[in-house]
């Protein structure tokens, strides 16, 4: 495959494939992931979030449950606004991770913090200090 070809197929990778592989991956590393739905209909009282706000919500926790009756639980914590290599970040978008950031939270956006790709995603998280198993993948043909 050429170069031309392979760049070709990157860019019609869709955000919910890039999505789907990333919390697959994620999964595998110990992380819950939840879908974030932005209240769009009021009057619905129906959904989850604030206007901006991050696609995914990524929990994992520390302790085990004889550890949390004892005291406070910990765990980690990851939002991740997913694009497409050729997606567009609004104002609003980029206004929320920069809050959440502000108050201490580990916010990102595809293809402001990372390559927009699941290979970029995971090159990322492998250089991020998150990963706890070693999983040895091949990316894009690699060893």
């Amino acid at each position: 495959m050429g170069f031309e070809e392979t760049k070709a197929k990157r860019l019609r990778q869709l955000e919910r494939d890039i999505a789907r592989a990333a919390t697959d991956f994620l999964a595998l590393d110990g992380w819950r992931a939840l879908k974030t739905d932005p209240v769009s209909r009021h009057e619905w009282a129906k959904g989850f979030g604030e206007k901006g706000m991050a696609d995914s919500l990524y929990l994992r926790y520390g302790l085990t449950q004889e550890v949390y009756t004892k005291g406070p639980a910990f765990g980690e914590i990851m939002w991740i606004e997913w694009k497409t290599p050729i997606g567009r970040v609004a104002p609003h978008q980029r206004a929320w991770r920069e809050a959440e950031r502000a108050r201490g939270a580990l916010a990102l956006i595809a293809g402001v913090d990372f390559d927009a790709t699941i290979e970029g995603f995971i090159l990322w998280y492998q250089q991020s200090g998150l990963q706890r198993l070693r999983l040895r993948l091949r990316l894009m043909g690699g060893p």
